[in-house]
């Protein structure tokens, strides 16, 4: 597997557990908008860490 798509791997898990933790604790709130926030945050992570991997792991690690 090339760098860029490990960094990619590794950018979608750390969104993966930012997302279960934000789903978790929009449970726990009590306003709609705030809940709503958490929501759009962890998909917007889902979509930019893997992005962002993708991109720093060979600036990291050397390709």
């Amino acid at each position: 597997m090339s760098l860029p798509v490990i960094g990619a791997l590794v950018g979608f898990v750390i969104a993966l557990g930012f997302a279960a933790f934000s789903f978790a604790l929009s449970r726990r709130v009590d306003l709609d908008e705030t809940r709503k926030a958490l929501h759009v945050s962890a998909l917007i992570q889902l979509i930019v860490l893997p992005v962002a991997g993708w991109f720093i792991a060979p600036a990291l690690f050397g390709d």
